[in-house]
């Protein structure tokens, strides 16, 4: 194999002191999980139950305002807005109250996912058509009158159709999928829109997550960022005097074979980015067999945004609802189980941004809305007994060697990346400074069997992958998984099937054996 050296691969793009790059984690804590569509009594246990003792550092909400009511529900009703009125299909606003409260405690930061480019579509058919919300006001769309907001056709963009994806004012001015674009340049629509952020904010709540930010212009967003209060110091809430919110903008563009051609570095300055492109590639590594080996220089040499301005994940629910002109996914999915969870494991292990775990369902059609009971409502999550989720519900977050990345995040934090190695395919190690070690195995029929460089001080360690106990990794601790011995020269014998669904191992310093 042929060994490169990582260390300085990661160019900082100016300073990360700004304050809306800090998602706020407590201390020993790390990773977003989007628990998508669940309802707040479940996030609420969760965090409780799982997300918090598993360290774990935050959770991003749908969104949780009035959005329009369908029976049964789509999953992009959700991203059409009635009011902003704390009432949705997850639950109540005491509801949500308990469950920011509730995780908080657990010290699991709350991210809310908003949507305030638009309001919500008019109906097929008759102009004057009203819509029902999904706490029971009526709004007209076609005439852009939405009492509860309140909104009117003042308030919004002229009608127009997004033709030129290329062209920013066309972009941003224009109906995104036939949705009343809102004017954010209107001092009473970014009062309106500052309003309902405040209040979340004064729940507890750390940041947001602005869906469709490509679509509005980066200093109307600006001016509503400078407008919002800190952070709540309640007890509950725990942040400290001054902390400004979290935000990371959505900059996707989901139409196929169109890549508007708007840089990322105009929103660079606001708050974390969202890079679809993380996903795409990593989908193309492991389901089109691109190699593994073109992540040797993740980051700006492989023309990245700055780690620091990126939020990363290996698919998200616009993503895998985009087949291509084959039918096919584009990013790894429960279709290709292995795949997925090296997609995941190698997310975590490396360095490079802010990541983030799309805890899903499963679904029959591309508009599918979330699993319901025989009233309509989100149905609950249930658990298995060997502690993962009752289908539909997917919840990779359970996964145990998904958790036990996360654990390895939280150990080599700030760490870097040193002495990458592979074979030139699909057969990859790298080492986190002297904190940890991982290699993967993505070939479909070759064996990785060789004598790597771990980094890592002489002595016998165990695999955290392998290892059925999930110690947190004092030294001494018990092992009950594979036992890797590392020479006086830092060198392992690696030896990883293919057949493994999850072909990986992973060594921490901190999980070296007396």
């Amino acid at each position: 194999m042929v060994q490169l050296l990582a260390a300085g691969l990661f160019a900082l793009f100016g300073s990360v002191a700004f304050a809306q790059f800090d998602p706020h984690f407590k201390p020993g804590h790390q990773t977003i999980v989007q628990l998508f569509e669940w309802r707040y009594q479940h996030i609420e246990h969760e965090c409780r139950s799982y997300l918090g003792p598993h360290g774990f550092g935050g959770v991003q909400l749908s969104p949780v305002n009035e959005v329009r009511d369908s029976r049964p529900p789509t999953w992009t009703n959700r991203y059409e807005p009635i009011s902003y009125k704390l009432s949705g299909r997850s639950g109540s606003e005491s509801a949500l109250r308990s469950m920011i409260t509730g995780c908080n405690e657990a010290g699991v930061r709350v991210y809310v996912e908003v949507v305030f480019n638009h309001m919500s579509r008019a109906s097929v058919g008759d102009a004057a058509t009203t819509t029902r919300g999904t706490a029971g006001s009526i709004v007209n769309p076609a005439a852009r009158d939405y009492p509860d907001a309140p909104y009117i056709a003042a308030d919004f963009n002229d009608p127009c159709t997004i033709v030129n994806a290329n062209d920013p004012h066309e972009l941003r001015n224009c109906w995104k999928e036939d949705r009343p674009d809102l004017n954010h340049g209107l001092a009473r629509v970014r009062q309106r829109i500052v309003d309902y952020l405040n209040r979340l904010l004064a729940l507890g709540v750390a940041g947001f997550f602005i869906d469709s930010a490509l679509y509005m212009w980066p200093h109307d967003l600006r001016a509503i960022y400078d407008r919002l209060q800190n952070l709540s110091t309640t007890v509950s809430a725990g942040f400290a005097s001054g902390a400004r919110p979290f935000v990371c903008y959505d900059l996707s563009y989901h139409q196929p074979g169109v890549t508007p051609n708007i840089s990322w570095k105009e929103y660079a300055e606001l708050g974390v980015l969202t890079q679809d492109r993380f996903a795409l590639d990593i989908g193309e590594v492991l389901l089109r067999r691109k190699p593994f080996h073109y992540f040797v220089h993740l980051g700006t040499r492989l023309g990245y945004m700055p780690r620091e301005r990126a939020l990363i994940y290996v698919n998200n629910p616009a993503l895998l609802r985009q087949p291509d002109a084959d039918g096919d996914l584009l990013v790894v999915s429960m279709r290709n189980a292995r795949a997925y969870r090296i997609a995941l494991a190698f997310m975590l292990a490396h360095r490079y941004g802010l990541a983030r775990i799309t805890s899903s369902y499963e679904f029959s059609n591309l508009t599918e809305g979330p699993p319901v009971d025989a009233q309509g409502q989100i149905a609950p999550v249930q658990y298995s007994a060997d502690g993962g989720c009752l289908r539909p519900w997917i919840c990779e977050h359970r996964w145990p060697a998904v958790a036990k990345m996360v654990q390895f995040r939280r150990a080599t934090i700030g760490t870097g990346i040193a002495s990458w190695v592979d074979n030139g395919q699909n057969q990859i190690g790298f080492c986190r400074d002297r904190s940890g070690f991982v290699a993967f195995n993505a070939e479909i029929s070759l064996t990785l069997k060789a004598k790597l460089y771990t980094c890592l001080e002489a002595g016998t360690y165990c695999d955290l992958i392998s290892d059925a106990a999930l110690l947190e990794g004092d030294s001494g601790a018990e092992c009950r998984g594979t036992q890797v011995v590392v020479d006086d020269d830092g060198q392992a014998d690696i030896f990883i099937k293919t057949q493994l669904e999850e072909p990986f191992v992973a060594l921490l310093a901190t999980k070296k054996l007396n």
